[in-house]
């Protein structure tokens, strides 16, 4: 079976004509457990926000949101076009407000990672500012999957999981400083992270170990500015003198001026 380094994340909004325990409502809450039963079940799903009915992430107490993960573009189009969902897709503008701006967002994301709500609202928000781009996009314009790692997948030399990380140095050509932290998370081979702070509003990154110990990785962020940035890196773990890990990096932008630099992240202290 192949590896997948990336999931795809949806996140929907709608404004609803009434409180979700009003009569306008009723039929789209009595609907909701068959509907979720069927995503649950579907080809490809990996994970859905449950709570999402008594999640309010906007000043705006009508607006409801769906958030989950699905194994690729085609899974999640099958489930919303194809399946039991169709038909209250087709109702939406019983229950919601027809919307003014845009209230879907797809972005890809390493697998295994469960993106926060504020994560999705932030990938909605660059939707409507921006359009349709590798950020975040529509099924009428998808992006394809990011490049993953061309290592052949060993298990790391040291164990990453949950390890939060801090930028040391940092050649000057690159958005990472001590203001970004990276959280690591690790699944066996599989390594991903996501990181912000800084010159970085957000960020993820997949990696796989080889067999010398090191990790090749491919990261993309979008900058203070707007603009996604995307690379590849290729790390040395190191274990330093107070048990702390630190990573040293060699990187290399793969859009923009497609410089090279160096990098050290060191392990922060919980």
């Amino acid at each position: 079976m192949a590896l997948h380094h990336y999931h795809l994340a949806q996140l929907n909004v709608g404004r609803m004509l009434g409180p979700l325990d009003s009569p306008v409502m009723a039929e789209f809450v009595a609907q909701l457990p068959l509907v979720n039963a069927v995503a649950d079940r579907s080809d490809g799903f990996v994970w859905r926000l449950t709570e999402a009915t008594e999640v309010r992430p906007y000043d705006d107490p009508l607006i409801l949101i769906n958030l989950s993960v699905w194994q690729s573009v085609e899974t999640l189009k099958a489930f919303a076009y194809k399946s039991g969902h169709q038909t209250s897709l087709r109702d939406r503008t019983k229950w919601f407000e027809r919307p003014q701006e845009a209230h879907l967002a797809l972005w890809w994301i390493p697998a295994g990672h469960i993106p926060s709500v504020r994560e999705a609202v932030d990938r909605l928000e660059f939707r409507r500012t921006h359009g349709d781009t590798a950020v975040a996009f529509s099924f009428s314009k998808p992006y394809p999957e990011p490049e993953g790692p061309c290592a052949k997948p060993a298990i790391p030399a040291v164990n990453l999981d949950k390890r939060i990380f801090m930028s040391g140095e940092n050649t000057p050509n690159g958005d990472a400083s001590r203001d970004t932290r990276f959280h690591y998370y690790q699944r066996g081979e599989r390594v991903w992270a996501t990181y912000d702070g800084g010159r970085v509003r957000f960020g993820t990154l997949v990696a796989v170990g080889d067999d010398k110990g090191r990790l090749d990785m491919r990261y993309q962020h979008v900058d203070p500015d707007g603009n996604l940035r995307t690379g590849t890196c290729l790390a040395v773990p190191e274990l330093l003198p107070d048990g702390r890990i630190c990573l040293l990096e060699d990187w290399h932008w793969t859009n923009g001026d497609l410089s090279k630099g160096t990098s050290v992240v060191e392990e922060v202290c919980s």
